[in-house]
């Protein structure tokens, strides 16, 4: 009898245990694969196409500016429980820029590498919600990809989910401030050898 009720013990605080490790949100050692850990999960990610869309908006933005993040269900049973979005610069796995103004039930997650501001996810049960919109400020012009992993319910979960490319660039007058305090010396380049030139053709005119 004693055995059986400490086996039935363990089970439940298993349970307790893989539960609440689901709900507080991911850890800081998931960054870089965005996978969550099966031992809690009791499954693997899902192979199948995520139905879910991410927006970002706008695409195209010069600085200083923010995007406006959407992640939406493609239907009234494509909820979500659970999330980790991250921005990412392309060909890098480092989280970059800062997210602003969570909602409810989430909190930043500074992964190693990255900004302390640069990835979100959920610290606590979500409720099902069928949107998520953040808001994310690249930190510099560059070409950025924002990545989620989407927890439907606990054993059905897509991750690596990733946006259209976003194009953050410097204002026009800033680029042609940059260009103008580079030409000077690229102008008395060119003026010299413009000079020797002509020095060489009057040579061999004369001679």
């Amino acid at each position: 009898m004693t055995g059986h009720i400490a086996t039935l013990l363990m089970v439940v605080l298993s349970h307790i245990f893989a539960v609440d490790c689901y709900h507080t949100g991911a850890p800081a050692g998931v960054c870089d694969t965005m996978t969550p850990d099966s031992s809690g999960h009791g499954a693997s990610p899902q192979n199948t196409a995520a139905p879910y869309t991410i927006t970002v908006s706008p695409a195209n933005l010069t600085m200083p500016g923010e995007i406006t993040v959407t992640i939406m269900g493609n239907s009234n049973t494509n909820t979500m429980q659970g999330i980790m979005v991250q921005a990412r610069a392309e060909g890098s796995t480092n989280t970059v820029g800062t997210f602003s103004a969570l909602p409810a039930k989430l909190k930043y997650l500074a992964c190693a590498g990255g900004t302390t501001q640069g990835a979100v996810t959920h610290n606590d049960w979500m409720g099902n919600i069928p949107t998520l919109t953040l808001k994310w400020t690249p930190s510099q012009p560059g070409m950025y990809k924002i990545w989620f992993t989407v927890v439907n319910v606990k054993a059905t979960f897509w991750v690596q989910q990733k946006s259209d490319t976003i194009y953050y660039t410097m204002p026009e007058t800033t680029m042609m401030t940059t260009m103008t305090t580079m030409t000077p010396s690229g102008s008395a380049m060119i003026t010299a050898s413009l000079g020797s030139i002509m020095i060489m053709i009057a040579l061999m005119v004369f001679v």
